[in-house]
């Protein structure tokens, strides 16, 4: 115990970046950036039809439920560092797979099952070696935001970098060796700059456990049928709406908006930049208001944006500007939400904290796959512009809950926290 304490206090004054966050900005490149930009117009093209593209993005986005497994083996076998960098050299295979099966054409469904077990390994292990190392309260504070924040960058550079080879003539095949590429290399830092992480993270397993935390019930009942189950329900929708509009969106600018490729990558990658501003604010914004207000301003901005690409997607020809603006504003619902989720959750589940994060992970991944299927499909059978459609009734019904429902909720439990 004193060893741990003895290292607490060394870390008291440590840096807020740490080398292995580098498989965060793997995540940020490869999954927001790489699998957004390349992936759907790819199988569409390929495949010639809309809906194969939302299958694929589908089975990525499902593969998030494993979460909780891949975290609790992490535990179970102390393997937090291997199963964080197996996750970011499982998307640098994934990527190389898919610029073979540019050629080969048949491999499409095990390259998607390879990339979202992978990406849900990182995002469920990594934020581990923060939380999990007993850190003073101020350093955890200062590292979970630099560890959020450098998803973004990734999203900037993964985004800048696509743009530039589109700019210069380059193929699918190209660009999926170059994610390919920069996942290895982040693959590499990860894996040589994770194991004293690690080792923080074993001190704590000498710590007295709360034994009525573990006892107490996780049954489906009785989370499903209470406000927690209403917050699920929300995020799923949430989560419908955000992924569903997301993975499409490489091919929803062009065919909608007349959207050329190269400026289709500068968006996303101005999108990552400005998440990175809206969620320095939305960590001082939370700070001072708590999760809720954060929380709804994010799924707002979500309907908005939605619903003003869909009704621009009715017009003949719709301003560059005014598409881009909506785009931009549905993409900053993203940190905002992100941001509060874990904290929400907390507040509302009568289920331990672990359990709590593992259904908030199952819920997001739910939405994530329902988005998907269901966007492939209307773009297919209806047109691209429905899937903005879709993105703004699955927005507008989970700010309806939030409103009729969560936020008298919240009212009850924070009254000081509440807004006004």
């Amino acid at each position: 115990m004193s060893t741990t304490n003895n290292n607490s206090v060394e870390q008291a004054k440590g840096p807020a970046f740490e080398w292995w966050m580098v498989s965060n900005l793997a995540i940020g490149a490869g999954f927001s950036a790489f699998v957004a930009l390349l992936i759907p117009p790819f199988v569409t093209g390929e495949t010639g039809n809309a809906a194969d593209a939302g299958i694929v993005m589908a089975i990525i986005s499902l593969a998030a439920v494993l979460g909780p497994v891949l975290g609790g083996f992490a535990d179970k076998y102390r393997a937090h560092r291997l199963v964080v960098s197996l996750g970011v050299l499982g998307m640098a295979l994934a990527f190389a797979m898919y610029a073979i099966s540019a050629e080969a054409k048949a491999i499409l469904a095990l390259d998607a099952i390879l990339m979202g077990v992978s990406i849900a390994a990182v995002s469920a292990v990594a934020p581990v070696f923060i939380v999990g190392a007993n850190l003073p309260k101020a350093l955890e504070a200062k590292r979970l935001t630099t560890f959020n924040l450098i998803a973004p960058v990734g999203q900037v550079l993964g985004g800048a970098l696509l743009g530039a080879a589109a700019a210069g003539g380059g193929s699918f095949v190209q660009g999926f060796w170059l994610a390919a590429v920069v996942m290895f290399l982040a693959f590499l830092i990860t894996w040589f700059s994770s194991k004293k992480p690690a080792e923080r993270i074993q001190l704590l397993e000498s710590a007295p456990a709360d034994d009525e935390e573990k006892k107490k019930s996780i049954g489906l009942g009785k989370v499903l049928f209470s406000m927690f189950g209403m917050y699920l329900l929300i995020l799923t929708l949430s989560s419908l709406a955000n992924n569903g509009l997301n993975n499409q969106i490489a091919n929803i600018l062009p065919n909608v908006f007349g959207v050329d490729q190269a400026t289709v990558s500068g968006l996303i990658s101005l999108a990552g930049l400005l998440n990175i501003a809206f969620l320095l604010a939305a960590g001082v914004w939370m700070g001072r208001k708590g999760p809720m207000p954060v929380f709804v301003t994010g799924n707002v901005f979500r309907l908005v944006g939605g619903l003003g690409l869909a009704i621009l997607g009715m017009a003949a020809k719709s301003p560059l500007l005014i598409v881009a603006a909506f785009m931009q504003l549905f993409y900053q619902g993203n940190p905002l939400v992100r941001l509060t989720q874990p904290a929400l959750a907390v507040r509302f589940a009568t289920i331990p904290a672990g359990a709590a994060s593992g259904w908030v992970i199952a819920a997001s991944a739910m939405g994530s796959f329902l988005g998907s299927l269901l966007g492939g499909y209307l773009a297919d059978s209806i047109g691209f512009n429905a899937v903005n459609w879709m993105a703004a009734i699955a927005a507008g019904l989970a700010v309806l809950l939030i409103v009729v429902s969560l936020l008298p909720a919240y009212r009850k439990l924070q009254p000081e926290e509440a807004p006004a």
